[in-house]
């Protein structure tokens, strides 16, 4: 279930950044507030535990690169919120196809651009990790 939840945000994320290249704020609130919602419901065990590694893993490697003007603010966000869900494996995982797929994307079309959209490579990345390997 929780493969489904996140690949439909992020999907809707996606389409938003390739568009306006911003994710709004109320957005990733309602996705925040889903997310805590599951870990608090008593039916759902899926998600009981956050892995504090992951979350280090997130903060170490997007921090700088949103002081550096590297990443976005909603990018940081998201991959916030999703260190919450996922463990620092799958985080693992995630990144490296993600970053293969924005080199691939950035090589092919936006070369000539100064910034171009990451959470469509973020969304292959999750697919990729969560359903493919």
């Amino acid at each position: 279930m929780k493969d489904i939840i996140l690949i439909s945000f992020l999907f809707i994320f996606s389409l938003v950044d390739y568009r306006r290249m911003k994710v709004p704020n109320w957005m990733l609130f309602i996705f925040l507030f889903v997310v805590l919602f599951s870990f608090f419901n008593l039916e759902n065990r899926g998600w009981t535990a956050i892995d504090v590694n992951s979350m280090i893993l997130i903060c170490s490697l997007t921090f700088p690169g949103l002081y550096f003007s590297v990443f976005g603010a909603s990018d940081v966000k998201i991959l916030l919120i999703m260190a919450l869900i996922l463990s620092f494996t799958q985080m693992l995982n995630v990144l490296l196809y993600s970053f293969v797929c924005f080199a691939v994307y950035w090589w092919l079309f936006a070369r000539g651009q100064k910034e171009a959209p990451f959470v469509p490579s973020l969304l292959v990345g999750v697919v990729a990790s969560l359903w493919i390997l």
